[in-house]
């Protein structure tokens, strides 16, 4: 094993937004065998780095589900937006259905509703563990917020006028379900755009060269490493690229079953230390090879 790509939310950390120092020991371990580690998440670099305040750890990350690759000093190795055509048509798409959405750009995370905003962190931390009371819900989901260093504004048409202003995603929420599926499909039909999700209630629209799995593969090439000695550890349903091209591909337990019928096994939960545990199998020669 040399490399091993770790998702963040319902994945490396916990649902009060940390990382277990289970998690960080067994990260440096990894690291101290000359594995490479490296954060594949649909969170900003921004919303990626705070969680690791703290930890101690310095790592490459993949951001925004693919769509931006960082080095270990925050250097951006690779940048796909989506183009004007792709942005105005999946915003015209997402006002028609009436469905709430944060635009995910190089010069921040913008949302227009705070409350919308709580809603879609709750559905991607009910997804991810859906034993929580609505307490832990709410409280943890403020506690993102704050983590994701998101930036209200009053309309996104005046933003998107700014033509230094790029957008790597739109992640839309809706409890209406046929809203939703309606929405997915024509954004689906939009020319390059790929769509995939982190909850049962929502949506993310990258360019469809901006898949996790996709950014994996470049970031193992650049570093003259191998996918048949790759990992990746996830809990979504973003996290299926990712899985479809690393060798070894481990869910958490408190993923769905869907997501866990398409790896290679499964660790314990986000709660748990599961990434820990994960890690220390793949370290292990002999359990790999049975």
């Amino acid at each position: 094993m040399r490399c091993i790509s770790i998702d963040m939310d319902g994945t490396l950390l916990t649902n009060e937004q940390t990382v277990s120092s289970e998690n960080v020991n067994a990260i440096r371990e990894a690291q101290s065998q000359d594995i490479t580690v490296v954060l594949n998440t649909g969170r900003a670099y921004d919303g990626a780095l705070k969680p690791l305040e703290g930890s101690g750890l310095t790592l490459p990350i993949i951001c925004y589900n693919g769509a931006e690759i960082r080095s270990v000093e925050g250097e951006i190795l690779q940048a796909i937006y989506l183009d004007d055509h792709q942005v105005h048509t999946v915003k015209d798409i997402l006002d028609n259905e009436s469905i709430y959405y944060q635009l995910f750009t190089n010069k921040g995370v913008f949302t227009h509703d705070y409350d919308g905003t709580i809603d879609l962190i709750i559905d991607m931390m009910r997804s991810s563990n859906p034993n929580l009371t609505a307490e832990e819900l709410k409280v943890g989901a403020e506690r993102q917020f704050e983590s994701l260093s998101l930036k209200t504004v009053d309309n996104f048409e005046e933003l998107l006028e700014d033509r230094e202003l790029h957008v790597y995603k739109f992640l839309g929420f809706s409890s209406d379900k046929d809203r939703l599926n309606r929405a997915s499909s024509k954004a689906d039909e939009v020319h390059q755009t790929v769509v995939t999700s982190s909850g049962k209630e929502n949506l993310e629209i990258n360019h469809e060269n901006a898949q996790k799995g996709l950014a994996l593969e470049t970031f193992v090439a650049e570093r003259g490493l191998n996918m048949k000695h790759t990992a990746a550890i996830g809990d979504n349903y973003n996290d299926l690229s990712m899985f479809r091209k690393a060798a070894y591909s481990i869910a958490m337990d408190n993923a769905d079953q869907e997501i866990k019928q398409n790896v290679s096994f499964v660790t314990k939960s986000n709660e748990d230390d599961g990434v820990a545990h994960a890690i220390y199998k793949l370290m292990d020669e002999d359990l790999l090879s049975t």
